[in-house]
Order: C-alpha cells, then sequence, then structure tokens
C-alpha cells in the first residue's frame, strides 16, 4: 500500500524474499557478517531458525534499498527508529556521510513485514520538495496515537497475511459459518460494524448458509467449508489492510481510529497453485476503496496479491 502526492507519483519499490529453502538446507546466518554489529545481535537474539532467517532476510532488504536508493556505502548503512512510540525502523543519514562533499542523500520512506518465512520491504523515493522539509524523524515525532498520516508526503505499509497458518491447528479453526462469525466477532474493536458484516456475509460472494432440510447432504457440507475457507480469507485479508494502513501511519492496533478506518470493495485473493515459491503470485487487485471517519479517501493506493500456500 501506498500513499502518494496528487502532484507527484514516485515509484514504489517492493522486494520479496522466500526463506523457507535457506531454512530447510541451510542453518548458517549468510552475509550476517555484512550488517551493524547491533543488527547482527538482534538477528542472533532469535530462537527459531526461521525466525532468525526472517530476521536477517529483513536487515539485508532494508540495507539493500538505502544503499541502491541513497548510493551509500553498505558498510556505512545504520538503520535508525523514529521517536516513540511508533518506533519504526528508518534511514536518517549521518552528517559525516555528506562531510566535504556537496552531494544530497535522498530521502527514503520504507516499510518491511515478514511471516511464514516470507519477508517483504516497500520503499520509495521521497521527492526533493518534500524531502527539504520533511525527514523520518519529524514525520512521526508527534507522540500522540490519534495523530493521522502526513497526506503530503508519500508513506508505504506493507504486511504479508499466512491464511494457512491454522494448518497445524486446524481444530481450533473455524468450521462452520457460526463459528466463523463468532470468530470474526472477537475482533470488533478492530473492525467497523460495516467490515465485520461484509466478513461474515463473505462479501456476498457465496450463497447463504444451507437450510436445515438440506445442511446433512454432501453438497451442502461441501458449501459450507468453501464458505468457511473464503470467509477466513476475506477476515485475513481485511487484516492484512488494516496491518498495512496503520504500519504507514507508524500506529499500533490500538489507534483510537482504528474502527473509523473503514475498506470497501474487498476481495480476499484466490489460492494461487504452484510449488510454494514466492515467485508464484497471483494477479494484483487494485479495487479496494478507503474511508476514514466517513470521507473517501483519494490519495491511498492499495494492491492485494495472493501468492502461492506454503508446501
Amino acid at each position: 500500500m501506498s500513499c502518494v502526492q496528487n502532484e507527484s507519483k514516485p515509484s514504489l519499490t517492493r522486494w520479496y524474499i522466500d526463506t523457507r529453502q535457506l531454512t530447510a538446507t541451510n542453518s548458517s546466518l549468510p552475509l550476517l557478517e555484512t550488517l551493524q554489529p547491533s543488527d547482527q545481535e538482534a538477528v542472533k537474539k532469535f530462537y527459531h531458525l526461521k525466525d532468525r532467517h526472517m530476521s536477517l532476510a529483513s536487515n539485508l532488504l532494508k540495507y539493500l534499498f538505502i544503499h541502491r536508493s541513497c548510493r551509500i556505502p553498505w558498510n556505512k548503512i545504520s538503520i535508525s527508529r523514529t521517536p516513540a512510540p511508533h518506533r519504526r525502523p528508518c534511514f536518517i543519514p549521518s552528517p559525516a556521510l555528506t562531510e566535504g562533499t556537496d552531494e544530497v542523500i535522498p530521502s527514503i520512506e520504507f516499510n518491511v513485514s515478514h511471516q511464514a518465512s516470507l519477508v517483504a520491504l516497500a520503499g520509495t523515493i521521497i521527492p526533493p520538495s518534500d524531502a527539504a522539509s520533511t525527514t523520518p524523524a519529524a514525520l512521526f515525532a508527534n507522540p500522540n496515537p490519534s495523530s493521522l498520516p502526513a497526506l503530503s508526503v508519500p508513506q508505504v505499509g506493507i504486511d504479508i497475511t499466512c491464511v494457512d497458518e491454522r494448518r497445524g491447528r486446524r481444530n481450533s479453526a473455524p468450521s462452520t459459518r457460526k463459528q466463523l462469525a463468532e470468530y470474526v466477532d472477537i475482533f470488533a474493536e478492530v473492525f467497523s460494524a460495516r467490515e465485520l458484516d461484509t466478513i461474515k456475509n463473505l462479501g456476498g460472494r457465496l450463497p447463504a448458509p444451507a437450510q436445515a432440510q438440506d445442511a446433512d447432504s454432501d453438497s451442502a457440507r461441501e458449501t459450507e467449508t468453501e464458505a468457511v475457507e473464503y470467509g477466513l480469507r476475506l477476515f485475513y485479508t481485511y487484516w492484512a489492510l488494516k496491518e498495512a494502513y496503520i504500519k504507514m501511519t507508524g500506529e499500533a492496533l490500538l489507534a483510537p481510529w482504528l474502527r473509523e478506518l473503514e475498506f470497501t470493495d474487498v476481495v480476499a485473493p484466490a489460492p494461487v497453485p504452484g510449488q510454494g515459491s514466492a515467485g508464484d503470485w497471483g494477479e494484483p487487485y487494485t479495487g479496494v476503496k478507503t474511508w476514514l471517519y466517513g470521507k473517501r479517501m483519494e490519495d491511498v493506493r492499495i494492491e492485494g496479491v495472493g501468492a502461492s500456500q506454503s508446501p
């Protein structure tokens, strides 16, 4: 997801790393020594190998984006964080990097996400007209949790959501429309009433629950299973949209305007056939509309895309 100016539309960089093959074949941490010592320690703090690999990949993507966008030598890169309470990773160039030169280091904006061994980065270079008055530190310096994004400055947010993460705990996953509705209601503080109804009604894309006299038929059970599967995919799609937006703003799920942030025309990405590779992607969908306090937000662009399921 990206938030851009009307006058200027910066290009958006998106990179993905699938670490599943690495974790399955290699217990080491390749290229770890190329990171700053503090980042190396942060990677090694994770207990599980797959989490260390995701953290490593996340850092490597951030370093690479900074290196290519700002033309900073790799060994001079240092990841900063915006002021509390947001603490978003960002790049604030050290004055030492430009001492004795007239070269201007571009201001950049990026965001990362990782889940189920997939790691993603979205980033953009802030146009000079905006960068002259806005730095990452200044952009998120307001500690007021009700603050809204500075829409005149490009901001990005990205989120990966694994819709089959419940595979290992199938007994706890909803298996009927009724259970799905009860599960969705748990998140009433995150979603608006309209979003909750849309998820529970499957966006009107699948048949209503079977009538009582037909409920025990094989076709009815298949329809129920299909409906629940789609409902869960729709739920996770809404969840990813919320996560990406609040990551763009630097807020947490406790943002007081969270339920006032609504998404409409949402379509859950269809399952993508493939060999479980990060190269297996569905068709991007850009038809989602964003609303805040009942007002359509015209300067927000959202794109959702499905990837192949874990093998």
